[in-house]
C-alpha cells in the first residue's frame, strides 16, 4: 500500500545551495566559478538521494560579494527562505563561500538551530547533524578568519610599503595628475587650475565663495578611462572635491599614509610657502565652526522626516535680528531638491527642550525602564535596582550644562527624526543602563566601541517641531503657452458660479441654504454642491481658467464629484498629476 503523500512530503529534506565569489572577474564567462560550485554541490545532493534531499530550483549566488559581511542579497533571500520553512538543509561548497568571520558563523549556526536546518560543507565531509560536525565547523572557520585577516595585513603592508618608496598605492589620479604605471605625472592644464583654488581661496578666506566662483567658471571633476576603456568621472563640480584639494598634501610633492606623509617621486603643483597659509586658514575657519556648533546639542543626530541632516543656520545665529535665535534646518539634497522638497525648520530651543524632556520622561517611567532591561537580559536583582534611579538619573540630564548634556545626548542617542507630528528619537539601550549606573562625576561619553552593536529602543513622541516656512506658498504657477491648452468655458463659468455662492453666502447671512439658492435658481443640492468648489485646490481652480486641465474633466463630473478637503486627494480624484511638496529651499 503506497505512503500517504503527507509522510513523504515530510521524508523529503529540501536542500538550498548557496554559492559565492568575491570579485566580479569571471562571472561573464560561459562556466564561471559560481556555476562550478553549484555543480559540484548539486551532484553531492543527488549522491544523497537515499536519504531524501532534493535540490531546490532556487539559486541562491552572490557575485562580486565578500564573506567578511553578511550583507549579500542572495544569502538574505537564503535566511528568508529558512524563515519561511522553505529549506531543510544549506549546502556550500566551502565553508568559507558561507562566511569568513567567526562571528558572523555563530549567528548562522545559531539561526539554522533555531529553524532545524542542517548546514553542510561537502569539501570538508560535515555537517552540523551532530557534535563533532560542529566541533570541526568552528575549528576550521577560526583558521578561515586568520586566513582572511593575514590576507588583510598583507594588503596593509604592501600598501604602506608602496607609498612610504613614493608611489601611487592605488585609486584614479588626483586632480592635477595623471597616473602612468603607478607613478604620477603633473597635468599641467588641471595643475594651474590647482594653483589658482589655492590662491584663490587665500583671497576670498570662504570655501563656498570658492566653490561657487570655479563652478560658474565651468570646472568639472576629473575624467580618466578605466582599464576596460570606459570614461569615468567628470561629473559636476562639488564642495568636497575643493575642500579634498585645499587639504591634499600631494601637491607638494609628497604622499599621505593615515596620519603620515612620505617624500613622492612626482612633482609638486603648489609652493609649501601658499599651501601652509591654506592649512592655517583652514585650521582658524574650522576651530570657529566648531566654537559656533559646541551649544548646539543635537548638530550630528538631528534630521528630518526624509532622513536629511539638520544643523543650526548660520543666517539666524549670525543674522540682523537682535535677539539671536538658534533654527535647526534641513541641508538639502539632489534627491530632495528633484522632488522639490523645501528645507524643514525647528526652533532650536524649543527641540532642544523636547528631547531632554522625554528622555526625562521615559527615565521616569519604571515599566519602560524595565521593558528596556528585560530586552538587554538583566533578569537578576539588577532588574529592580536599575529601574529604581530613572527618577534620579533624569534629574542629572536637568542640570548639565550645554556643553556636558551635548555629550550625553550624543552617547545616548543614535538619532533623531522629526516630522510635522511626530519626533522620533532612537536611544541605545546599552548606555541607557550605564547612565543609570553613572554617579554624575565627570564627563559621560559612553563606550563608542559597543555603539555599532548596540541594541536601540525607540521613544515615538506625538509633537509637532518642523515648520516648513516662514511664510505662505502657494502652489500657483505662472501660465506658459501650452499646446495641450484645451479651454472650457462650461467649467470656467462653473468656478465663477462658485464665487458668486460664496458671495451671497458671505452678505446674507440671515438667510437659510434654500432661500439663497431660489435667489439664483438652483436647487439647495445643486447651490451646496457648487458652493464646495471654493475649496478647490489653488493649482486646479488655475488650471481650469487656464486650460490645462485634464481632458477628461467635466463640469457634471465636478459638480457631482464628493470632494475631499485633502488637495493632494482631490488631485487624484480629478485626474491631475500629484505634486510635491510646494516650496523650493530658503
Amino acid at each position: 500500500m503506497p505512503a500517504p503523500p503527507s509522510l513523504i512530503a515530510r521524508a523529503d529534506r529540501r536542500c538550498a545551495i548557496y554559492t559565492r565569489k568575491s570579485t566580479e572577474q569571471g562571472l561573464g564567462r560561459d562556466f564561471n566559478s559560481l556555476e562550478g560550485q553549484r555543480a559540484i554541490c548539486s551532484a553531492y545532493v543527488t549522491s544523497q538521494r537515499h536519504k531524501g534531499w532534493l535540490e531546490l530550483a532556487n539559486h541562491y549566488d552572490d557575485g562580486g560579494y565578500s564573506g567578511a559581511s553578511l550583507n549579500r542579497p542572495q544569502l538574505q533571500q537564503l535566511l528568508g527562505d529558512v524563515e519561511r520553512g522553505l529549506v531543510d538543509v544549506v549546502v556550500v561548497y566551502k565553508l568559507d563561500r558561507m562566511t569568513r568571520t567567526l562571528l558572523d558563523f555563530v549567528r548562522l549556526v545559531d539561526f539554522f538551530e533555531r529553524y532545524g536546518v542542517v548546514f553542510v560543507s561537502i569539501t570538508q565531509n560535515f555537517d552540523t547533524a551532530d557534535s563533532m560536525g560542529r566541533l570541526v565547523l568552528n575549528i576550521l572557520l577560526t583558521f578561515a578568519q586568520f586566513e582572511r585577516e593575514m590576507a588583510a595585513d598583507r594588503i596593509r603592508d604592501k600598501v604602506l610599503a608602496t607609498k612610504q618608496s613614493g608611489r601611487w598605492a592605488g585609486g584614479p589620479a588626483p586632480y592635477g595628475y595623471d597616473l602612468s604605471r603607478r607613478r604620477l605625472h603633473v597635468n599641467e592644464e588641471e595643475a594651474e587650475r590647482v594653483r589658482q583654488i589655492f590662491e584663490r581661496y587665500l583671497a576670498l578666506g570662504n570655501l563656498t565663495a570658492l566653490f561657487r566662483e570655479f563652478r560658474d567658471a565651468g570646472m568639472r571633476s576629473k575624467q580618466w578611462r578605466t582599464r576596460a576603456g570606459r570614461l569615468v568621472g567628470g561629473g559636476p563640480l562639488t564642495k568636497s572635491l575643493i575642500n579634498h584639494i585645499l587639504g591634499n598634501p600631494v601637491y607638494l610633492g609628497e604622499i599621505r599614509h593615515r596620519h603620515e606623509t612620505y617624500p613622492g617621486l612626482h612633482a609638486p603643483v603648489v609652493d609649501r610657502a601658499i599651501f601652509e597659509q591654506v592649512q592655517a586658514l583652514r585650521a582658524t575657519q574650522a576651530r570657529k565652526k566648531a566654537w559656533r556648533n559646541k551649544e548646539h546639542v543635537l548638530t550630528d543626530i538631528l534630521f528630518d522626516c526624509f532622513g536629511r541632516p539638520m544643523s543650526v543656520s548660520r543666517n539666524f545665529v549670525e543674522g540682523r535680528f537682535a535677539k539671536p535665535s538658534r533654527i535647526y534646518i534641513s541641508r538639502q539634497s539632489a534627491w530632495g531638491k528633484r522632488q522639490n522638497l523645501k528645507r524643514l525648520r525647528a526652533k532650536a530651543d524649543e527641540i532642544e527642550e523636547l528631547v531632554v524632556a522625554a528622555i526625562r520622561t521615559f527615565l521616569s517611567d519604571r515599566e519602560k525602564v524595565r521593558s528596556m532591561l528585560l530586552m538587554l537580559g538583566r533578569h537578576d536583582g539588577a532588574l529592580d535596582r536599575l529601574s529604581r534611579r530613572g527618577a534620579e538619573a533624569g534629574h542629572r540630564l536637568r542640570q548639565r550644562t550645554s556643553e556636558r548634556l551635548g555629550w550625553i545626548l550624543k552617547a545616548l542617542i543614535v538619532r533623531i527624526e522629526l516630522s510635522l507630528e511626530r519626533v522620533k528619537i532612537v536611544l541605545r539601550a546599552s548606555e541607557i543602563e550605564r547612565f543609570l549606573v553613572w554617579d554624575g562625576v565627570g564627563l559621560f561619553k559612553g563606550n563608542s566601541a559597543e555603539w555599532e552593536r548596540s541594541r536601540t529602543w525607540l521613544l515615538d513622541v506625538p509633537a509637532g517641531a518642523i515648520k516648513y516656512s516662514q511664510q505662505l506658498v502657494m502652489p500657483i504657477e505662472p501660465r506658459r503657452d501650452c499646446p495641450a491648452r484645451h479651454p472650457a468655458p462650461g467649467l470656467k463659468r462653473l468656478i465663477c458660479e462658485a464665487r458668486e455662492c460664496q458671495r451671497l453666502v458671505d452678505e446674507q447671512r440671515d438667510k437659510e441654504l434654500h432661500a439663497l439658492a431660489a435667489g439664483i435658481n438652483y436647487t439647495p443640492w445643486r447651490f451646496a454642491r457648487v458652493l464646495r468648489l471654493n475649496y478647490l485646490a489653488p493649482d486646479i481652480i488655475t488650471s481650469i481658467i487656464d486650460g490645462t486641465h485634464p481632458p477628461a474633466l467635466t463640469r457634471s463630473k465636478l459638480v457631482s464629484a464628493n470632494l475631499p478637503m485633502d488637495w493632494s486627494l482631490q488631485r487624484k480624484l480629478l485626474g491631475f498629476p500629484d505634486r510635491a511638496q510646494p516650496g523650493g529651499t530658503l
